[in-house]
């Protein structure tokens, strides 16, 4: 499955505020469509479509268990976790999907001290783990809060850059479709042609056109 893909089926499921919800609600512990119904305030009827909704698109999965006091019962999970990042302006669009179901290879030194202090407390014999565990989600959640706050940051500049560099593109009296490809190839840092091609939906032959006068406007 494409990155393009993924984002697409994440934001189809959370497009919707009763979806989300449900994710929200499923992210604590599997439950059933009438337990669903009562804790996030919705109809039956219309949690169980969302719910359908939501399992075609592969993000909640189901299993039949059975009921001590009735018929059996359709149990609900969440089957995909993942983030998504997506930010625009007048001279920025940035998206990306971020799979956390399996683990980098290459941690950092903290992320290597988090795993670390996970073992350590699941090791430990007390009655309760839950201040150990509340203390390290905080750590974390800091954690989190400055890398988005350095990221807002480094997005501002680059936006800015990106407008800086637009102005000096239309100061150079390039035509629409050049414009187009010098963005492209800025924001892709890359200038393959077929990829430019696909991408902005122009011939391969104009497009290779339109590179050797940029290459002879820079030289």
């Amino acid at each position: 499955m494409t990155e393009q893909t993924q984002i697409n089926l994440m934001l189809k499921a959370i497009e919707n505020p009763i979806r989300r919800k449900i994710i929200k609600r499923l992210s604590q512990e599997p439950s059933y469509p009438l337990e669903l119904s009562k804790e996030i305030g919705e109809a039956q009827q219309l949690v169980t479509s969302h719910l359908a909704i939501l399992e075609k698109g592969g993000i909640v999965g189901s299993s039949v268990e059975s009921s001590p006091s009735g018929p059996n019962r359709r149990i609900f999970f969440l089957k995909k976790s993942g983030s998504i990042c997506l930010s625009f302006g007048s001279n920025l669009f940035t998206e990306q999907f971020l799979n956390f179901e399996v683990l980098p290879s290459e941690l950092s030194s903290q992320a290597t001290d988090f795993m670390q202090r996970i073992s350590e407390i699941d090791k430990e014999m007390s009655e309760s783990k839950m201040e150990p565990f509340s203390c390290l989600l905080q750590e974390i959640d800091e954690k989190i809060d400055k890398l988005d706050g350095e990221r807002a940051v480094l997005l501002f500049i680059r936006n800015l850059a990106m407008k800086n560099a637009t102005d000096d593109l239309k100061s150079n009296q390039k035509n629409h479709d050049e414009r187009r490809i010098l963005h492209y190839i800025l924001n892709e840092r890359s200038m393959d042609i077929e990829s430019i091609s696909r991408a902005l939906n122009l011939k391969e032959s104009c497009v290779r056109i339109m590179l050797e006068k940029i290459r002879k406007d820079f030289t």
